[in-house]
Protein backbone atom coordinates (compact mmCIF):
# COMPACT_ATOMS: atom_id res chain seq x y z
CA UNK A 1 0.00 0.00 0.00
CA UNK A 2 1.38 3.39 -1.06
CA UNK A 3 1.22 6.17 1.55
CA UNK A 4 0.48 9.80 0.78
CA UNK A 5 4.15 10.68 1.35
CA UNK A 6 5.30 7.95 -1.05
CA UNK A 7 2.79 9.19 -3.65
CA UNK A 8 4.18 12.72 -3.36
CA UNK A 9 7.74 11.41 -3.82
CA UNK A 10 6.71 9.48 -6.96
CA UNK A 11 4.98 12.55 -8.40
CA UNK A 12 8.05 14.72 -7.70
CA UNK A 13 10.04 12.39 -9.95
CA UNK A 14 7.48 12.85 -12.75
CA UNK A 15 7.06 16.63 -12.34
CA UNK A 16 10.13 17.98 -10.49
CA UNK A 17 8.71 21.50 -9.91
CA UNK A 18 5.22 20.32 -8.94
CA UNK A 19 5.20 22.32 -5.68
CA UNK A 20 5.40 25.50 -7.78
CA UNK A 21 2.27 24.49 -9.68
CA UNK A 22 -0.37 24.44 -6.96
CA UNK A 23 -0.28 20.70 -6.27
CA UNK A 24 -3.21 19.09 -4.45
CA UNK A 25 -3.44 15.45 -3.37
CA UNK A 26 -6.35 13.35 -2.12
CA UNK A 27 -7.57 9.77 -2.14
CA UNK A 28 -11.11 10.91 -3.03
CA UNK A 29 -12.54 12.86 -5.95
CA UNK A 30 -15.57 15.10 -6.02
CA UNK A 31 -18.80 14.21 -7.79
CA UNK A 32 -17.77 16.32 -10.80
CA UNK A 33 -18.83 14.53 -14.03
CA UNK A 34 -15.43 15.17 -15.60
CA UNK A 35 -13.75 13.20 -12.80
CA UNK A 36 -15.89 10.05 -13.07
CA UNK A 37 -13.58 8.58 -15.71
CA UNK A 38 -10.58 8.56 -13.36
CA UNK A 39 -9.52 5.11 -12.11
CA UNK A 40 -10.57 4.02 -8.61
CA UNK A 41 -8.41 3.21 -5.54
CA UNK A 42 -5.76 5.81 -6.35
CA UNK A 43 -4.04 8.86 -5.01
CA UNK A 44 -5.34 11.77 -7.08
CA UNK A 45 -2.86 14.57 -7.61
CA UNK A 46 -3.78 17.70 -9.51
CA UNK A 47 -1.53 20.55 -10.54
CA UNK A 48 -1.47 23.42 -12.98
CA UNK A 49 0.46 23.30 -16.25
CA UNK A 50 1.98 26.72 -15.45
CA UNK A 51 3.79 27.92 -12.30
CA UNK A 52 1.38 29.28 -9.70
CA UNK A 53 2.63 32.88 -9.99
CA UNK A 54 1.47 32.92 -13.64
CA UNK A 55 -1.94 31.33 -13.05
CA UNK A 56 -5.01 33.16 -14.28
CA UNK A 57 -8.59 32.28 -15.17
CA UNK A 58 -7.58 31.74 -18.79
CA UNK A 59 -4.78 29.25 -18.11
CA UNK A 60 -6.02 27.59 -14.93
CA UNK A 61 -6.81 24.11 -16.24
CA UNK A 62 -5.67 21.21 -14.08
CA UNK A 63 -3.59 18.18 -14.96
CA UNK A 64 -4.34 15.02 -13.02
CA UNK A 65 -2.09 12.15 -12.05
CA UNK A 66 -3.65 9.01 -10.59
CA UNK A 67 -1.29 6.68 -8.76
CA UNK A 68 -2.45 3.22 -7.74
CA UNK A 69 -2.63 2.94 -3.96
CA UNK A 70 -1.52 -0.68 -4.28
CA UNK A 71 1.77 -0.36 -6.18
CA UNK A 72 2.31 3.31 -7.09
CA UNK A 73 1.79 2.70 -10.81
CA UNK A 74 0.69 5.74 -12.81
CA UNK A 75 -2.83 4.91 -14.00
CA UNK A 76 -3.64 8.29 -15.57
CA UNK A 77 -1.67 11.46 -16.31
CA UNK A 78 -3.21 14.21 -18.39
CA UNK A 79 -5.55 17.18 -18.39
CA UNK A 80 -9.25 16.57 -17.92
Amino acid sequence: MITKEQAIAIVRNLVPDIELRGMRISDQVSANKKLTKLPADCWYISYSHVPIQYLSCSNGSSIFICLSKQDGEVKFHQAI
